[in-house]
């Protein structure tokens, strides 16, 4: 029966897949943020903002296009070349080289000038051929030191205006108010920062030398088509107005399917990061093929995305080499026929074989930048899909945000007064309702309720991690919107249910609240706490390594560690969210004569779930669909007999049931 449900399940999500498959159009997002725009289709004001971040190295990628075109030019000189070696130097011709280098040795050495020129007269086309030869190879040689340069120096240009803006997405991730990270996945916040920026390191670096250095080559090889015979430039320059069009067409389609790509690309990256994140419970639950299979369905429609936007690459590449073959036809059937034409005009009207030659390369010149352009728009829509994710990311402005008029601040001795306070997350859908409440300085406040009362978004507003769309909220009598986030968080400290730990050691961990801490003061604090005995019999004390986000650590040793982080911080108000998880008695009795100490002589909001907790509570608020509907100390509820009351008789069953 369940293999049966599951089955008709996935057929469901695979009919859904079928709908959903990628159209011409551009797509919205699903993992976007309630209000960001639609993907718009590639346009200036995009570019423009690329080219904002590319400015303040202006001169680097000036320096670096100069080089490069030197390069080029120098380059370009192959088809002048070969043209000199068969009319000029095969025919046997005096080299200007040659004539040169006799004249230079007779004033120095005449004995030598004369064999030179005796083996000048019986074997000049060898003497031709070579110093042509001498002199592509010199420049060459040149062209490729200079290439060389505009490589090293081009990318390390492109990887400072990558880096900025990959420090300026991590730094706006960090002002975003948190309503962002409530409404944004995960993985569409990590693509940001590292698939949507490779993406755009390509054309950042060679974008400017690639656009430019292949314009030059067309013009020139454009230029010396006409100078070298009109005719033949009437004969193939038809072919550039083809290749515009050619380009228009493919540039409108392939621009909506590479947008298509990066977007159905997040949502396989938000669905990997999401099972990951959540092995235990794919694990606990058994859905291991339940998720595969819908992560196949969504790298189905990724991989349907990538081979439309192949196969229209498949079409255009082609048609640009059939183009250019198509040229190469025409120079050289036309080309032949005017060298036999003008055989027996003067020199100054034949056509030679040595033009035919270097016609035929610099079509060659002529196509390959189309070629390149054509590789380069590829990589162009994507770093622009890409850019316009990150440039939509950045233009996220905070929705909690110090006002003009903002001050610091001062210490703060821990008085907090909500004053009708109503909060909606969405405006349709509030949250609380008529919150009027006083804390004194040093109250320990338990907020009370069955889970989605409020309790939790009490303590975000007190953070200021949102604003109440009325009433207010006062410290010590400041508004929180007339003072500064930084003033007021340097004096708040907050152990989330989670018990959060970052990447590193004990001690790195600890200090992250205080950074210029000594390990000398942070035991101190830990002693203090009674953290201590339990956090240095670790394997190597408090330089044990913690895992990625704490693996390594029991829940228990967790808490412990967040709380000697908030006591070493010394907030004068403090927000903690007890977790709900069960830990050894011994344990519990270490956590719980420290949550004592750390919550002594302090400001301190509790969203409890020990006993112990609410019983030693100063003010208990029980709240029940965002209003508080009882306060008071536990012994005057307990005597209300009303809500709180049967909480607490449901909070001792529960203990009663779970006891031996």
């Amino acid at each position: 029966m369940i293999s049966t449900l599951m089955k008709r399940k996935r057929d469901q999500r695979r009919e859904v897949a079928k709908i959903n498959l990628p159209t011409a159009g551009p797509v919205k997002d699903p993992n976007a943020p309630e209000g960001e725009p639609d993907y718009k289709p590639l346009e200036w004001p995009v570019v423009k903002k690329i080219l904002h971040w590319m400015a303040p190295y202006k001169w680097n990628y000036i320096v670096a296009l100069l080089v490069n075109l030197a390069g080029t030019l120098l380059d370009m000189l192959g088809p002048l070349y070969i043209k000199h070696l068969v009319d000029h130097d095969i025919p046997g011709h005096p080299h200007m080289l040659a004539t040169g280098l006799v004249a230079a040795l007779r004033t120095t050495f005449p004995g030598t000038a004369e064999s030179v020129s005796r083996s000048l007269q019986h074997h000049a086309p060898f003497w031709g051929i070579g110093c042509t030869i001498a002199l592509w190879a010199f420049t060459t040689f040149l062209s490729i030191l200079l290439m060389r340069f505009n490589m090293e120096y081009n990318r390390r240009t492109g990887e400072k205006v990558v880096f900025a803006i990959r420090k300026a997405i991590f730094a706006h991730l960090q002002q975003l108010s948190m309503s962002f990270y409530d409404r944004t996945k995960f993985g569409r916040i990590l693509s940001r920062g590292t698939t949507d920026i490779d993406a755009m390191v390509n054309p950042v670096v060679n974008g400017v030398n690639t656009v430019v250095t292949n314009a030059m080559m067309m013009g020139i090889a454009a230029v010396m088509i006409v100078y070298s015979d009109w005719r033949m430039a009437i004969a193939v320059l038809w072919l550039g107005p083809v290749l515009y069009f050619m380009n228009q067409i493919y540039r409108r389609k392939i621009g909506a399917k590479w947008r298509q790509v990066r977007e159905h690309f997040t949502r396989v990256s938000t669905n990997l990061a999401e099972n990951i994140n959540g092995m235990r419970v794919v694990a606990a639950f058994n859905r291991q093929e339940e998720n595969l299979s819908h992560f196949n369905e969504l790298q189905d429609v990724n991989t349907i995305n990538n081979i439309q936007a192949s196969a229209t690459n498949g079409i255009y590449m082609p048609l640009l080499n059939v183009v250019g073959f198509i040229g190469k036809v025409i120079i050289l059937m036309f080309g032949c026929y005017l060298v036999i034409r003008t055989s027996g005009q003067s020199a100054t009207a034949r056509f030679t074989v040595g033009t035919l030659m270097a016609l035929y390369m610099y079509w060659d010149w002529f196509m390959n930048p189309v070629l390149n352009f054509g590789n380069f728009h590829n990589e162009m829509m994507q770093a622009m899909a890409s850019a316009e994710r990150i440039f939509t990311l950045l233009d996220q402005r905070p929705e909690v945000t110090d006002s003009a008029d903002a001050i610091a601040l001062p210490p703060v001795k821990g008085e907090v007064r909500f004053d009708h306070v109503n909060f909606a997350y969405k405006v349709d859908k509030p949250v609380l309702h008529d919150i009027t409440f006083e804390a004194r300085p040093g109250q320990t406040i338990a907020l009370v309720g069955h889970t989605g009362c409020g309790k939790s978004t009490i303590m975000n507003l007190i953070c200021r991690f949102y604003l109440p769309q009325q009433g207010g909220i006062l410290i010590d009598g400041y508004d929180l919107r007339k003072i500064t986030s930084d003033s007021l968080h340097r004096q708040m400290g907050i152990v989330a249910q989670s018990n959060y730990l970052f990447s590193g050691s004990v001690l790195e961990n600890i200090r992250y609240a205080k950074p210029d801490a000594t390990e000398e003061q942070v035991i101190a604090a830990a002693t203090a706490l009674g953290s201590h005995d339990v956090l240095s019999e670790l394997k190597d004390g408090y330089h044990t390594q913690v895992g990625e986000r704490g693996s390594a650590m029991s829940l228990g040793q967790r808490q412990l560690i967040c709380f000697t982080r908030a006591f070493l911080a010394n907030p004068a108000i403090l927000m903690l969210d007890e977790a709900t998880s069960a830990v050894d008695t011994h344990t519990e009795m270490i956590i719980q004569q420290a949550l004592e100490r750390l919550v002594a002589d302090r400001t301190t909001f509790i969203v409890a779930h020990r006993l112990s907790t609410v019983t030693s509570a100063d003010l208990v608020l029980v709240l029940d669909h965002g209003k508080i509907i009882e306060r008071g100390t536990h012994h005057s509820l307990l005597e209300l007999g009303g809500k709180y009351a049967e909480l607490y008789r449901q909070f001792t069953r529960e203990i009663g049931s779970d006891t031996p």
